[in-house]
């Protein structure tokens, strides 16, 4: 809706044709319809007034490719879509109680929802003030650089809070932003188009798309397409991209036809554009509109801590020791401190779940500390790899040094493969190019044939300075059929830092845009209880609230801990559907 906010003035006489005209009256006259306000795909809205003579918004169901309206009721437009539309309803109403469980200041509340003239409505509240269009626009007041940034950090709050709770709002622009005139706070409104689960059942409203040109991703305008969080981001930053530049963003399809012609994206970045704002807040926006969704910003998460950063680079947050155990004096002499870890951080709500006593927010001196040498081979392995990584500081003391423990840097192999034959794809992992299947074969890497024991991540890491490299392209040879001729495919692969414990456990540290994240790689179903899955991001250790934004955080985390005689490490993990808690425990450690 263009707004929520109540100007009779502007609403005019005009009359729609579907619409419930003024003083029709819903619910066993609980509400009674005062004007018009908007319409679109997904329904229409109406300003109201209560039993209590308060003025409210109501939505009304009516998806007008299935309808129609006669007199009141809502009816199929044919038989045929009969079956659809009752879907339809089934799925506002069961959509809209979701919505009115969230309780947030940024976000519109949904007080009533409820069943009448064979649809479904639901009753908000009606936000008295302009939205951000308007103000960009110039019939409202313009905002200064101060007030967007902080309309902009209010927003990902709620945007956080609305993706922690399963939703997808999917139609974030300036006129569905509005700034309540009595307290001056931004709201988020119209979740018309707002998704949770996506099942066979909804694939009727899920067809209805909502595609705002300049502000909705290209995936939007595909149906069925894969929609995530970073959606939301990308127009979330397009609408505040528009608020900082004047200017409406280029849409989506046009950016990416463009780019498609080896054109070049159209859509010039702020940075370096647009002045008084600071580098890392015009950088973050510049992330979260690129075109592509793996280039984005994943996360509200990653998108606030690069917003604490200098130049788009995340800040350190202050240290605070957490009471341990005191460590005799040959113990501490073997402890170095390492650099602080880059913030990741995760959503408060989850924080306030998953944290235990130790305040939110606050974060350990980490350190390499030494520990019995038994722990060495349980925490650690590759076992030929080179030499010790240390994150800086000191190595610690010499017996330390000489364990056989090292977090080695290697290419991310795209499948799992056969352990019996480890040239045949056995699985696909989340992050496998599509032409990854099960059962293929692969018979060669950058042109070198896999044969005689020869490595595959050898081969693709050969001739590559690891430490210096970020990604790697390699071009993998593989069988059309058993025999048959070889097809040749390229995929650029990330340099990870690989930690594996000895309980089969793998861990890998990616560098992306905000810093770098930890993936869990490998489950054995050993560890399968713990609730961890292969893909998961650890964001936070749960016990202290330490974040883990570098290379060696991971492992610093263990070192210590085990030291400490602690077995089992829970995690706040962000996933494709939010966060979660997991947890593993480590083999050996009474």
């Amino acid at each position: 809706m263009a707004s929520a906010a109540y100007k009779m003035e502007e609403v005019g006489i005009e009359s729609f044709a579907d619409e419930l005209k003024a003083g029709t009256k819903l619910l066993f006259g609980q509400f009674e319809i005062l004007s018009f306000l908007n319409a679109g795909g997904f329904g229409i809205t109406y300003i109201a007034q209560d039993s209590l003579q308060r003025r409210v918004v109501i939505k009304e169901c009516f998806p007008s490719a299935f309808c129609r309206r006669t007199e009141n009721l809502v009816t199929a437009r044919s038989r045929q879509r009969q079956e659809e539309f009752r879907s339809i309803v089934a799925l506002f109403m069961q959509e809209a109680l979701n919505l009115s469980k969230l309780n947030h200041p940024n976000i519109v509340k949904v007080h009533q929802v409820f069943q009448d003239n064979e649809t479904a409505y639901m009753a908000m509240d009606l936000v008295d003030g302009p939205d951000l269009l308007e103000t960009v626009e110039g019939t409202a007041p313009r905002l200064t650089p101060d007030e967007i940034i902080v309309a902009l950090t209010k927003m990902l709050d709620a945007l956080g809070y609305v993706h922690a709770q399963g939703f997808l709002h999917r139609d974030i622009s300036p006129d569905n932003i509005l700034l309540d005139r009595a307290t001056g706070e931004p709201v988020l409104i119209d979740f018309g188009a707002a998704r949770k689960d996506v099942t066979r059942k909804s694939r009727a409203l899920s067809g209805l798309r909502v595609v705002k040109d300049g502000y909705s991703p290209q995936e939007f305008y595909i149906s069925g397409s894969k929609q995530a969080p970073c959606s939301d981001l990308y127009a979330l930053a397009a609408t505040f991209c528009h608020m900082i530049s004047g200017e409406a963003p280029r849409t989506s399809q046009e950016r990416l036809s463009a780019i498609a012609n080896r054109e070049g994206d159209p859509q010039p970045p702020l940075v370096g554009r647009v002045k008084g704002y600071p580098t890392a807040f015009l950088a973050a926006i510049d992330k979260a509109m690129s075109i592509f969704p793996k280039d984005r910003l994943q996360s509200v998460a990653e998108w606030q801590a690069m917003l604490r950063g200098t130049d788009g680079v995340a800040a350190p947050v202050a240290a605070k020791v957490v009471s341990r155990p005191p460590m005799d004096e040959s113990a501490q002499a073997r402890v170095t401190t390492a650099p602080l870890p880059q913030v990741m951080r995760p959503q408060r709500a989850l924080l306030r779940a998953v944290m235990v006593p130790a305040a939110a927010g606050a974060l350990l001196l980490a350190g390499i500390m030494a520990v019995p040498g038994d722990l060495w081979q349980r925490i650690g392995v590759m076992q030929d790899a080179p030499a010790m990584v240390f994150a800086g500081g000191t190595p610690p003391a010499a017996e330390v040094v000489s364990a056989p423990f090292a977090q080695q840097r290697v290419v991310r192999l795209p499948f799992v493969g056969d352990p019996q034959d480890p040239t045949r794809v056995m699985a696909r992992l989340p992050w496998s190019p599509d032409w990854i299947q099960p059962g293929q074969r692969i018979v060669e890497v950058n042109g070198a044939p896999v044969q005689d024991g020869a490595s595959i991540p050898a081969l693709m890491a050969a001739g590559v300075d690891l430490a210096q490299m970020s990604e790697v392209n390699v071009i993998f040879g593989y069988e059309d059929q058993p025999g048959g001729n070889i097809v040749n495919k390229m995929a650029s692969l990330p340099v990870v830092a690989r930690l594996q414990l000895e309980n089969g456990m793998m861990f890998e540290m990616e560098s992306v845009g905000t810093g770098v994240r930890t993936v869990v790689a490998s489950v054995p179903e050993s560890a399968a209880d713990g609730g961890l899955r292969m893909g998961d991001v650890l964001v936070a250790y749960a016990a202290t609230g330490e974040t883990l934004g570098t290379e060696t955080a991971l492992r610093e985390i263990l070192l210590r801990e085990a030291a400490n005689k602690v077995a089992t490490y829970g995690f706040a993990v962000q996933r494709a559907e939010g966060i979660a808690v997991g947890s593993f425990t480590l083999p050996g450690v009474k």
